[in-house]
């Protein structure tokens, strides 16, 4: 039998002691999913997830969540929703008290209103910053706080191209928590909240609500979440896929793999990360760009392990 066990991407490393404590006093693994996102959700020096996002080109911050429950399949989700910061928890809410999957928009925020959500700023005084220095065209002169190399944005500030603008950016952008859990009946969920691509064009909402895309789980077989250029998970089914190709028979890593494949097949520098494990509690991981880490932990774990996935090169 496999012992309680969470994982989740970078963004999850230093509060998965809140997950791992829930599934050790015998509760169910969405309860450690969502309790773990809403901690990352809270952090705003994740300038990636919840408070202390980057908002987008309007200078707006806007929050994508989704959660879903490997023993029933249900999944609920949430997009560009603004002023609310525990999107993945209105997500869950989603699942369990609606007959939808994904709310978008002002659909979302009245739905998270009329179940009591509070309203929260979530704009921070990094984030405004950064946001006001990008409009004024003066990102190359933040200091080192703001972990942006001097200087590297100048010719973009100079002839400014949309696309170019994002190749560059990119290498910075952190972010998308992901989080999966197995817990003491043997099932499993997952969670992924985000407050997506920096200073993205205002509507765009990226694979982290979109269940098959960023996140998918299913008890029989296993879970996987991604992060990294959403619109490549979209394209490519990636969380699904890996799932399916555990199905297969192919252990978590040679699935992750097999995905990255997929991607490098039909761009020429993607940036596309997923980890996964199946239901004998393996677990994988893989990237188009680097030897991505993960972090485990299982109820009889003294301190967060941090595991690496493959990197998958052309």
């Amino acid at each position: 039998m496999v012992k309680p066990f969470i994982m989740g991407s970078d963004s999850a490393k230093n509060f998965l002691e809140i997950g791992i404590k829930i599934l050790s006093e015998g509760k169910n693994a969405l309860d450690a999913v969502e309790q773990t996102c809403k901690a990352v959700e809270s952090n705003q020096d994740d300038h990636g997830v919840g408070l202390g996002g980057i908002p987008n080109l309007a200078g707006e911050v806007t929050l994508d969540a989704s959660i879903m429950c490997g023993r029933t399949l249900n999944a609920g989700a949430v997009a560009h929703v603004r002023d609310y910061l525990h999107v993945i928890s209105i997500a869950r809410r989603v699942m369990e008290e609606s007959p939808h999957v994904l709310l978008v928009g002002d659909g979302a925020e009245l739905f998270a209103e009329h179940l009591g959500f509070e309203k929260t700023k979530l704009l921070t005084p990094y984030a405004e910053e950064f946001y006001n220095a990008f409009k004024e065209k003066r990102l190359h002169e933040l200091g080192p706080e703001f972990d942006l190399d001097k200087g590297y944005l100048r010719a973009d500030e100079q002839d400014y191209d949309i696309n170019k603008w994002f190749e560059r950016l990119e290498p910075h952008m952190r972010g998308t928590v992901d989080v999966m859990a197995f817990d003491i009946n043997q099932n499993i969920a997952t969670g992924v909240t985000t407050s997506g691509t920096y200073l993205k064009l205002p509507g765009r909402v990226g694979d982290s609500p979109i269940i098959g895309a960023g996140n998918y789980c299913d008890n029989r077989y296993g879970a996987a979440c991604c992060t990294g250029t959403g619109e490549l998970a979209i394209r490519n089914g990636s969380a699904r896929a890996v799932v399916v190709y555990m199905k297969t028979g192919m252990s978590p890593t040679e699935a992750c793999e097999e995905s990255m494949k997929e991607i490098q097949e039909i761009v020429e520098k993607p940036s596309m990360n997923v980890i996964a494990f199946n239901s004998l509690g393996e677990t994988g991981g893989a990237s188009t760009h680097r030897e991505i880490p993960y972090y485990y932990m299982n109820i009889d774990s003294q301190r967060v392990e941090t595991r690496k996935g493959s990197w998958v090169k052309k």
